[in-house]
């Protein structure tokens, strides 16, 4: 499952909802926080290399 090639896509993937997830407190609104996590989420498990 895990492959040196898509290694990039796994930290954006992380630092998208990792941003996603420090904008809750200062906004007290999860909407941007559940746009990054669908994102995020797609990259970190996808099967083909998305970022270049």
């Amino acid at each position: 499952m895990f492959k040196r090639e898509l290694l990039k896509n796994k930290l954006y993937g992380a630092v998208m909802i990792g941003l996603g997830a420090l904008s809750v407190p200062i906004e007290w609104d999860a909407t941007f926080f559940l746009f990054t996590l669908m994102a995020g989420g797609g990259l970190i498990f996808s099967k083909e290399n998305w970022i270049l």
